[in-house]
């Protein structure tokens, strides 16, 4: 379900992996193997813009807690 944002509420996914990315995403190219694996579910979450060219993409100020569930339900289907 996508929340209700402002432009304002969104930081390129540089800064959002640096300020935010701990050890779930401890460099850049973490954070982005796993937004190409799994683009639509975080695009269609709305905590995913991306953008041509060299800005990048956007990240929602609840990025983080999507990309959680995403790796505890496939941790889930792992071990089920």
């Amino acid at each position: 379900m996508q929340a209700s944002y402002t432009a304002s509420d969104f930081i390129s996914a540089r800064d959002w992996v640096t300020a935010n990315g701990g050890d779930l995403f401890p460099t850049f190219s973490a954070y982005a193997w796993f937004a190409r694996q799994h683009r639509d579910e975080l695009i269609e979450s709305g905590e995913l813009i991306i953008r041509r060219g060299r800005g990048g993409a956007l990240i929602g100020p609840n990025f983080g807690r999507v990309a959680v569930e995403i790796l505890q339900r496939q941790q889930r289907r792992a071990t089920a």
